[in-house]
């Protein structure tokens, strides 16, 4: 099975999941960590509605710095990837 990002590299599973490579499943991890954290301090949000904040450009949370390049604005390239990857999954 490949990375569902499309990079051609092969899946690995970690923590029985088995869609992504080695570096987007450490992406993929570092934003459920990052879930977690959002719905501790700020209530119920659904994993589909906290994936489109990541990657909502004009949407901005102290959470999000994190996630975003300070040179940019925006959020970083390889989280985008990640979060688009999860969303389409999600929304599948």
């Amino acid at each position: 099975m490949k990375c569902i990002v499309n990079d051609g590299k092969d899946a690995v599973t970690m923590d029985n999941v088995d869609r992504y490579c080695y570096e987007h499943y450490q992406i993929y991890d570092s934003l459920r960590k990052l879930y977690q954290e959002v719905v501790e301090s700020n209530g119920s949000l659904s994993w589909e509605d906290y994936l489109t904040k990541v990657l909502d450009a004009q949407f901005s949370a102290p959470w999000k710095t994190s996630v975003i390049d300070a040179s940019t604005g925006k959020t970083l390239d390889i989280v985008a990837s990640v979060g688009r990857a999860e969303l389409d999954r999600v929304r599948t």
